[in-house]
C-alpha cells in the first residue's frame, strides 16, 4: 500500500482511481448502489451543511449498515486506504469551498468528480460501448446531485428553517439545481431541458458555495 500523504495534499489521478476502486468494492458489499461520484456529492453536502455531521452519523447513512466500514472491508490495509482518501477529499472540497472565488474556473475553485459517459463511450470499442449503453448509463450529474440530496433529505429537520422565514426561498433556489439535476429526464419541464446538464451543474456548485455561506452567517461553525 502506498505510504499516506499529507491530509492537506489534493488527490492525483491515480489516487481518485484507487479511490474509484475502493468505491466499488464497498458498491458489491452494500445494499444500496454507491459511486464515487455519488460520495462525492454526499461529501459536498457534508461540507456546506447547517451543522458539521460527524462521520459516526454519516457513514451509516453513506453505507446504509450500521456496522461501519470494518464490517464493509475485508482487508485492514483497504479499510485504511479507503479512509486515508476519503479523508483527503473531504478536506479538499472543504478548502475550496472556503476559497473566495468569483468564477468556477479559478484553480481554487471545486472540481467535482463528476462521470463524464460520454467521453468514455468515445474511448471504448463500438462492441463495449453499445453494451454499456444498453446497460443504462445516468444522465451527466445525476449521481453527483442524488448524492448531495442524499444529506439534505436524512438530515432535514437540519435543513428546515422557521416557517414564514424570509430566507426559506433563497435556500429553496440554491438546492433547485441539484433537484433538476437528479430528477429523471422525463419529469423535467421544457424550460428545464432547454439548459445544458453541464450549466445546471454550475449552478449547482454555485449554491453549494451559497449555501456553506448562507449556514456560516446564520452562526454556523466553519469546517476543517
Amino acid at each position: 500500500m502506498p505510504a499516506p500523504r499529507p491530509s492537506n495534499t489534493p488527490l492525483d489521478d491515480d489516487e481518485i482511481d484507487d479511490l474509484a476502486d475502493l468505491v466499488d468494492l464497498i458498491d458489491e458489499r452494500t445494499d444500496i448502489p454507491l459511486s464515487l461520484e455519488g460520495m462525492d456529492g454526499f461529501l459536498v453536502a457534508l461540507a456546506c451543511s447547517p451543522r458539521v455531521i460527524p462521520p459516526d452519523e454519516y457513514f451509516p447513512v453513506m453505507l446504509d449498515r450500521d456496522d461501519g466500514l470494518e464490517a464493509v472491508f475485508e482487508d485492514d490495509a483497504d479499510a485504511a486506504r479507503f479512509l486515508s482518501l476519503f479523508e483527503r477529499r473531504r478536506s479538499e472540497i472543504a478548502r475550496a469551498l472556503a476559497a473566495p472565488i468569483e468564477d468556477l474556473a479559478d484553480s481554487r475553485a471545486l472540481s467535482p468528480l463528476i462521470m463524464d459517459w460520454n467521453g468514455l463511450l468515445a474511448e471504448l470499442p463500438p462492441t463495449e460501448a453499445r453494451q454499456l449503453k444498453a446497460a443504462g448509463i445516468p444522465p451527466y450529474a445525476q449521481l453527483w446531485a442524488a448524492g448531495f440530496l442524499l444529506v439534505v433529505t436524512h438530515w432535514e429537520s437540519d435543513w428546515s428553517l422557521p416557517v414564514d422565514s424570509k430566507d426559506e426561498a433563497f435556500v429553496d433556489e440554491a438546492l433547485n439545481p441539484f433537484y433538476v439535476l437528479a430528477a429523471p429526464l422525463d419529469e423535467l419541464s421544457p424550460e428545464e431541458r432547454a439548459v445544458s446538464r453541464e450549466d445546471h451543474a454550475a449552478l449547482a456548485l454555485w449554491g453549494a458555495y451559497e449555501l456553506r455561506e448562507f449556514w456560516l452567517d446564520r452562526g454556523q461553525a466553519a469546517r476543517s
